[in-house]
C-alpha cells in the first residue's frame, strides 16, 4: 500500500495499529500514552450544521459558541436540523444579533449558498486525497487552513492530518519536546502517517492538564 492510500485511510480502523506504531518509535509519545491510556476515536459526519458550528467556533471559547448556536437554533424553532434554505432566507440583521460578527454571517449565508448550489459538495471532497480536499474546503468563504484540517481528521477521520495552526497542539508539543513546531512539521515527520493520532493525544494530555510525564 502507498503512503497516500495509507493516508485515506479512516482513522478509526487504524487507530490501535497507529498508537502501537508510535509508541514504538518515540519514548515521549509512548509516555502520553501511559498515561492518558488507549483513546476512542468516533468519526462525526459532516453536515450543514455542523461546518456552520466551525465557523461560529472560530476565536470564540466553547462556552461562548454554544451559546451563539443556541441561539441560532432559537430562530428555527419548528426545524431538527438547520438548512441551507432557512439561512438563505434568514435576514442577515437577526443573525448579527444573535452575537453574529459581520464576517460570520457573511462566512455562513456564502456557506448556504454553497450547499443549494452544490448538495454533493461534501461528497466530492471524500473523494479527494488530504491536499486536494484541504483545496477544496477553502475555496468556501471562511474555511482557511485549520478549518479544513479540522474537517479532514475530525469528520472525515484522514490518519495523516495535523493542524499547525492550532495553538494548543503547539503548545502541547513545546511543552512535550522542549522545542517549537515549526510550520513544516520537519519535527514530527517520525509520526507519518499517523500524524492524526499525535494530534489527538496532545488535545487529549492538555484537557487533563498537562501532567508531568514519565518515560
Amino acid at each position: 500500500m502507498s503512503q497516500q492510500d495509507d493516508k485515506k485511510i479512516l482513522l478509526e480502523n487504524s487507530i490501535s495499529q497507529g498508537i502501537s506504531h508510535l509508541r514504538n518509535i518515540n519514548p515521549n509519545f509512548n509516555a502520553i500514552v501511559t498515561q492518558i491510556g488507549e483513546i476512542e476515536f468516533k468519526k462525526r459526519d459532516i453536515t450543514f450544521e455542523s461546518l456552520i458550528r466551525i465557523i461560529i467556533n472560530q476565536q470564540l471559547s466553547n462556552t461562548v459558541a454554544k451559546v451563539i448556536f443556541a441561539r441560532l437554533e432559537s430562530i428555527f424553532p419548528d426545524t431538527n436540523d438547520i438548512s441551507p434554505f432557512e439561512i438563505h432566507i434568514t435576514d442577515s440583521e437577526k443573525l448579527k444579533n444573535i452575537g453574529l460578527s459581520k464576517g460570520k454571517v457573511t462566512y455562513i449565508k456564502s456557506l448556504a449558498n454553497e450547499f443549494i448550489a452544490n448538495p454533493n459538495l461534501v461528497k466530492k471532497w471524500a473523494t479527494l486525497d488530504d491536499e486536494n480536499a484541504k483545496i477544496e474546503i477553502q475555496k468556501i468563504k471562511g474555511f482557511g487552513p485549520w478549518s479544513a484540517n479540522i474537517i479532514l481528521l475530525s469528520f472525515m477521520g484522514r490518519s495523516d492530518i495535523f493542524p499547525y495552526g492550532d495553538s494548543t497542539l503547539r503548545k502541547a508539543f513545546l511543552n512535550v519536546y522542549g522545542i517549537n513546531l515549526s510550520e513544516t512539521l520537519e519535527e514530527i515527520e517520525w509520526a507519518r502517517p499517523y500524524r492524526s493520532i499525535l494530534a489527538l493525544y496532545f488535545w487529549r494530555w492538555v484537557d487533563n492538564g498537562m501532567k508531568p510525564l514519565i518515560n
